[in-house]
């Protein structure tokens, strides 16, 4: 057998078996292990001493590296940077690291408070609106604005505002809030019979949410004007809701629970000697805070005068009232008359109008009363009149099916009662006073059944006289037949003991005669209470 030179027969190398090759194998790693932890540890030490003393210089360094991100200065000016030193026993922080931040900060203050403070600007939406259109072409012209001769008197406001708030800014506006289906809503303006227009506001979800409005609300505040891509101003800030503080939204009560009882104070509306027919009313059918009043009148027998010269009475002793003319198919050139001679918010939907703008005019109406009585007002609406009213309402629902006579669809008549039937004194404070017309003699059955569905519904009724009108004797009111309910509550002892006796005399007497002698005493005495006086004197003569 050849062995090798190299090994000895002796020395000869035995063969390991796999068993024993495994073992060794894992001897070999266990020690290798050993050796790589203790190098790494031996390693780690330096490190440590290293971090721990850290010099100024690397300190520096990397404050440099902060004041350069911060301030984002070139990096060739350095000499602010060069300047940071360290006190002992604090850490350094250089100067521009800490008034950079707060440069910042002021500026971002600035501009809130440059996104606040919202400017009134010098025109508002309402003066434009009352203005002459060659008024509205000066401030066109003033702010250039591009083909405004070409532009309808509506959008030509809407231009010159748009114009005036992007030069002033912000500004402030009021408007009554009409809440859409989708959440939102919209200012509507007096101006425009509280229908839409392109000059109403936007007001979002979340301010209706947040402020507890509802349809009717007069809500003031600041207003920003459309950007781009929108269509309607945007009210950015609530000031009044209501003329009052946004703080009694919340504390309100919904005028469905508010508590309704009699009339009890008196609407005064005699004012001037010569004007008889408020002194009238103030004798015969007084008018108290919460009446329903019906003045039923044939035609040309004096009403809307007679309403004219109501709201004009109860403006001139009650300045504290909230007076509203309604006027419902009317025409157009009362409604001027109305708007300059009256002391009151006039709204008309005159008879050139679709019934349905109209039905929308008087809902509206009534709405922003009621949440004016929910603020504790006492609002008084002129109606103009309640028979077209309801014709309006005949000619705009569905039909039910049946008819009553004159062809009035019974669920027409509902909305009409249901604006009547609002008027109340309030227990908790506010009243809602609706002192309404009703059409009589006029030849169409129709308006024989909606007076006859209206009459007894309200607590004070004035009857106006064809027979007298004919004559040309006005105010054309009919004395005996005239009345209010409860009038005990309105008049005091002694006066109402006086107009018993006047009623008692004027009982015996025609028409044309009561009126004669009552017009005759009127105008030789300055007021009602010499008038009482002069007639318990002359009282056994009759």
């Amino acid at each position: 057998m050849n062995v090798p030179s190299n090994l000895s027969p002796r020395k000869k190398k035995t063969e390991e078996t796999p068993s024993e090759l495994e073992e060794k194998a894992v001897a070999e790693k266990k020690t290798t292990r050993k050796r790589t932890t203790r190098k790494k540890t031996e390693s780690k030490k330096p490190e440590e001493n290293q971090e721990a003393v850290k010099t100024p210089s690397r300190q520096m360094a990397e404050e440099k590296d902060a004041v350069e991100i911060l301030s984002k200065e070139d990096p060739g000016d350095s000499k602010a940077e060069n300047s940071v030193t360290k006190e002992p026993g604090k850490e350094s922080i250089p100067s521009d690291v800490r008034e950079i931040p707060r440069k910042e900060r002021e500026k971002d203050k600035d501009k809130d408070k440059d996104k606040d403070n919202i400017r009134e600007v010098e025109i508002d939406i309402s003066q434009l609106q009352t203005m002459p259109i060659r008024e509205v072409y000066k401030l066109a012209r003033k702010y250039d604005v591009q083909g405004y001769t070409q532009m309808a008197k509506k959008d030509l406001i809407f231009a010159v505002l748009k114009a005036q708030t992007e030069s002033y800014g912000y500004f402030f506006d009021q408007g009554v809030l009409e809440i859409t289906d989708g959440g939102y809503g919209f200012l509507r303006t007096l101006d425009n019979n509280l229908l839409p227009s392109s000059n109403d506001i936007y007001v979002s979800q979340s301010q209706i949410r947040r402020f507890n409005l509802t349809s009717g609300d007069t809500v003031a505040g600041q207003v920003r004007p459309p950007k781009e891509g929108e269509k309607y101003f945007a009210l950015l800030r609530i000031e009044a809701i209501n003329h009052k503080a946004i703080n009694f939204a919340a504390e309100r009560i919904t005028f469905q629970n508010l508590t309704p009882i009699h009339p009890e104070d008196k609407l005064i509306t005699e004012t001037e000697s010569h004007i008889m027919s408020t002194r009238m009313v103030d004798l015969f059918s007084p008018i108290g805070k919460g009446q329903r009043g019906l003045i039923v009148s044939p035609p040309k027998a004096g009403k809307t005068i007679l309403l004219k010269e109501l709201a004009n009475g109860i403006a001139e002793n009650h300045p504290d009232t909230v007076r509203i003319i309604l006027l419902i198919d009317e025409r157009p050139e009362e409604v001027t008359d109305l708007r300059r001679s009256s002391n009151a918010h006039v709204i008309a939907a005159p008879f050139d109008m679709h019934p349905e703008k109209q039905i929308r005019v008087a809902e509206m109406t009534i709405e922003m009363a009621k949440r004016l009585v929910e603020f504790n007002y006492d609002v008084v609406i002129l109606l103009d009149s309640i028979t077209r009213l309801a014709r309006a309402y005949n000619l705009y629902v569905p039909p039910s099916g049946k008819l009553l006579s004159g062809g009035v669809d019974p669920s027409a008549l509902y909305k009409p009662k249901y604006f009547f039937g609002a008027a109340r004194n309030i227990e908790e404070g506010g009243s809602l006073t609706i002192i309404a017309t009703a059409l009589v003699e006029t030849g169409s059955k129709m308006d024989e059944v909606i007076f006859e569905e209206f009459k007894g519904t309200g607590n004070m009724e004035l009857i106006l006289s064809r027979q007298l009108a004919n004559k040309r004797m006005f105010p054309s009111i009919n004395l005996t037949l005239s009345g209010t309910r409860r009038e005990e509550l309105l008049l005091p002892s002694d006066i109402l003991r006086k107009v018993w006796v006047l009623r008692r005399m004027l009982s015996s007497m025609s028409e044309e005669e009561g009126l004669r002698l009552i017009m005759d005493k009127l105008r030789g005495t300055a007021t009602n209470e010499e008038f009482l006086d002069l007639i318990e004197m002359e009282k056994k003569s009759y």
